[in-house]
């Protein structure tokens, strides 16, 4: 009997201990994702940021009209991260002509302030159909 108890401890401890493993691999992976990538939804008055970081700035855009949010000038606080790809997120169904955001992303790359200025635009006209200025504090 003695020994029928001493395995099934033995057996209950590797068992808690794969379930603690699990539980703490899982948590990390969740916590590193949260802390990536900043989302910022609209044109914002002033976005602070540390060094290092990578935030998006999704604005509202209508997909198959051939407007797009363009940087106007480079700022030398930020890299943007693959900008020849338009990404946009869907907001309902994925069809042309329905409202939507394009996800645009950046990457703080030293401290100071700074703004960035995007227009939207169709990149075979001249005019400016919307614009947005947003202050720059990385930190």
């Amino acid at each position: 009997m003695t020994q029928v108890i001493r395995n099934f401890g033995i057996l209950l401890y590797f068992f808690l201990t794969a379930a603690c493993n699990v539980n703490r691999g899982n948590a990390s992976i969740k916590d590193s994702r949260m802390n990536d990538t900043l989302v910022f939804t609209g044109c914002q008055e002033e976005i602070t940021l540390k060094t290092g970081s990578v935030f998006e700035i999704k604005l509202e855009a209508v997909k198959g009209t051939g407007y797009q949010w363009l940087l106007k000038e480079p700022c030398l606080l930020l890299k943007q991260i693959e900008n020849d790809v338009i990404s946009y997120s869907p907001d309902g169904e994925n069809t042309p002509g329905q409202k939507c955001f394009q996800v645009l992303q950046f990457k703080a790359l030293k401290k100071g302030e700074g703004i960035i200025q995007l227009e939207y635009k169709r990149t075979f006209e001249k005019g400016i159909e919307k614009s947005c200025s947003i202050k720059i504090v990385v930190e």
